[in-house]
């Protein structure tokens, strides 16, 4: 027999095989499936994680909309050239400052929530 047969009948048994092997474990047993404890525990900082990022675009875009409605109101008068750049350079300072407590915010949500992660890793329930 020449070489190329001789490997296709050693390879056909041995692909066969593992073409049988796999629906045999493709479903395991339904134990396997339940959920660990600590999905349950996952569900709630992952809750609590998503509902602090929405308060944080809540509060920025309460920000963005009382910044407009002043914007808004000061264009109703009439103002000189110098105070127009004023008003904007205001309204920019605050919005950097509202912009950097929302970050601080952000930064000290996720370290307190690291935080609660390190502890749960360092002491087990």
């Amino acid at each position: 027999m020449k070489t190329s047969l001789k490997k296709t009948l050693l390879i056909l048994p041995i692909a066969g095989l593992l073409g049988i092997a796999s629906p045999g474990f493709a479903h395991d047993d339904a134990a396997e499936h339940r959920p660990e404890p600590w999905h349950a525990e996952r569900r709630v900082v992952h809750d609590e994680h998503r509902a602090l990022h929405q308060g944080l675009n809540n509060e920025h875009a309460a920000t963005h909309e009382d910044l407009e409605a002043i914007h808004r109101k000061a264009h109703r008068r009439p103002m000189t050239a110098w105070q127009h750049r004023r008003l904007h350079r205001q309204l920019r300072r605050a919005h950097r400052a509202e912009h950097r407590t929302l970050n601080a915010e952000h930064r000290a949500a996720h370290e307190e929530l690291d935080a609660e992660h390190q502890n749960y890793h360092y002491f087990p329930r």
